[in-house]
């Protein structure tokens, strides 16, 4: 009778395990796709970004050619944006979860960032080649990617 019990559950577990096995194959074929689709997006935007920089680098007089040079990157940036908010939308919960828990980190924790920046720049005036805009609009991606690893270390 025993054995008859343990049979069961043996079965019922390598059925589980089969189950789990084909069901991370093919999120790990939805998270290759989406990962290539997301870095080949994002690849473009920087690279478009890094030339507008350059760009705006040389003396160039005309100030609506210079503005226009500025917002080049930007639908790139969205269409990147939309790559990965598509992306989002197609994950089970558990990755979503993550996302949302990593985002829930990075804004609080980029606020924080940015008052504390404000106040110290009030008190002391930070040095504007080290701490404009153009340089500190980097380290919120850093808390993003941050609060991914702190989400992804604790459900997975």
């Amino acid at each position: 009778m025993l054995t008859a019990i343990f049979h069961r559950k043996r079965k019922a577990a390598e059925a589980a395990a089969e189950a789990i096995k084909q069901a991370g194959g093919s999120i790990e074929q939805t998270r290759r796709i989406y990962g290539t689709r997301l870095l080949i997006r994002g690849l473009l935007w920087a690279s478009v970004y890094l030339l507008s920089r350059g760009l705006l680098e040389l003396t160039i007089p005309s100030t609506p050619l210079r503005v226009a040079i500025a917002l080049l990157p930007t639908p790139f940036f969205i269409y990147y944006l939309w790559t990965w908010m598509k992306g989002v939308s197609e994950m089970d919960e558990l990755e979503r979860r993550i996302e949302l828990e990593a985002l829930g980190f990075a804004f609080p924790a980029a606020v924080v960032f940015l008052m504390t920046i404000g106040l110290l720049d009030l008190a002391i005036t930070l040095s504007p080649s080290d701490w404009s805009l153009h340089h500190v609009w980097l380290m919120l991606p850093l808390f993003y990617y941050a609060g991914l690893w702190r989400a992804k270390k604790r459900y997975l």
